[in-house]
C-alpha cells in the first residue's frame, strides 16, 4: 500500500509483467511513485482507494477498456465521492477504443498514448505537481532547431511554439541528410508510410538530436524509430508543451555532449641552423 501521508500520493497501476508497461513505469523512477496491486484484465479498484483524496494521482494503464470497464469507473467515482477521488492519468493502447476514452473524459485528468508514454508522462506528473523541468535560457539560444513536415500549417504551428519558447527555429518541407550549418535539433514529422524513413532518420540523427512526430505512434513505430536514432517519440497530434519538453531535453543533452575538439598544430621541426649548432655544440661536449 502506499503512505497516503505523503503531500501527494503518486500510484501506478499496470500489467508490469508487460516489459512495455515496466518501461513506462521505470521512466517515473525519479518520481516517487508506488506500483499499486493489479490483476488481470480486471480494474485495481483498490489502487482508487489507496490512491484516494483531489492531492493524489492514479496512473493507471489499460490495454483494454470496455463499457463495463467504464460503468465501473463511474460507480466507483460515486462511491469514493469527489473529494477522494485521485487526478486520474489513463494510459492507453491503441486497442482503446475512442468511444470509450470519450467517456472517461470527466473521470480522467489525461489521457496519452501508451507508445510515448515514457517520453511524457514525467513532464506531464511534473506538471500536475508544479514542479516543471525547463531548460536554461542558454541551451534553447544555443540550440538551433528545423521543423520538418510537408505540412505547411503544421510546420507553421511547430516552428511558432519552437520560436515562443525560446529556440531558433526554422522549417523545411524536406529532410536535408546534412544541413547546410551543421548540428542542429530536429523535429521531424515522419512519413512513415514512405518506404526507408528509418534510413533517413539514422542519417539526420547523425547530425544531432532527432524528435520524431509519428502520425500513428504505436509500439512499434516507436521501436523502429528509437532503433533509426531518434532521441525522442511523440504522437501526432500532440500537447505543445510535450513537445517542447522533448525539445528542452535534447537541448540539454547537446550541451553535455562532448565536442570535438581542435588538434593543437604540430611545431615545426629544427632548422638547419639549429641543428648545426646542436651537433656543434655534441661534437665539443665530446671533445671535452
Amino acid at each position: 500500500m502506499m503512505d497516503t501521508t505523503s503531500p501527494t500520493a503518486i500510484g501506478f497501476a499496470g500489467d508490469l509483467t508487460d516489459p512495455w508497461v515496466e518501461g513506462i513505469a521505470q521512466a517515473l523512477s525519479g518520481l516517487a511513485v508506488v506500483p499499486c496491486e493489479q490483476y488481470g484484465a480486471e480494474l485495481p479498484c483498490r489502487a482508487f482507494q489507496a490512491v484516494g483524496g483531489s492531492r493524489g494521482i492514479l496512473i493507471l494503464h489499460r490495454s483494454r477498456l470496455s463499457a463495463a470497464d467504464v460503468s465501473q469507473l463511474e460507480e466507483l467515482r460515486r462511491g469514493l465521492g469527489v473529494e477522494n477521488w485521485p487526478r486520474i492519468v489513463l494510459c492507453v493502447s491503441p486497442y482503446v477504443r475512442y468511444a470509450e476514452i470519450e467517456r472517461c473524459a470527466g473521470l480522467v485528468e489525461i489521457v496519452t498514448p501508451e507508445a510515448t508514454a515514457a517520453e511524457t508522462l514525467p513532464r506531464q506528473i511534473e506538471r500536475m505537481l508544479k514542479t516543471p523541468g525547463v531548460a536554461s535560457r542558454t541551451a534553447r539560444e544555443a540550440s538551433p532547431v528545423e521543423v520538418v513536415s510537408t505540412d505547411y500549417e503544421l510546420r507553421q504551428v511547430l516552428c511558432e511554439a519552437c520560436t515562443r519558447a525560446g529556440y531558433r527555429a526554422s522549417d523545411s518541407a524536406e529532410l536535408l541528410a546534412d544541413p547546410v550549418d551543421g548540428r542542429r535539433l530536429t523535429v521531424w514529422d515522419v512519413p512513415v508510410l514512405e518506404p526507408r524513413w528509418e534510413e533517413r532518420l539514422e542519417r539526420r540523427s547523425k547530425q544531432g538530436p532527432v524528435l520524431a512526430l509519428l502520425g500513428f505512434a504505436d509500439r512499434t513505430a516507436v521501436t523502429h524509430a528509437r532503433e533509426a536514432g531518434a532521441s525522442a517519440c511523440l504522437d501526432l497530434p500532440c500537447a505543445m508543451d510535450d513537445l517542447i519538453d522533448a525539445v528542452d531535453r535534447m537541448a540539454r543533452e547537446e550541451t553535455l555532449r562532448p565536442r570535438a575538439q581542435t588538434a593543437h598544430a604540430t611545431p615545426p621541426p629544427p632548422s638547419r641552423s639549429y641543428r648545426g649548432r646542436l651537433a656543434i655544440a655534441e661534437r665539443h661536449a665530446a671533445a671535452e
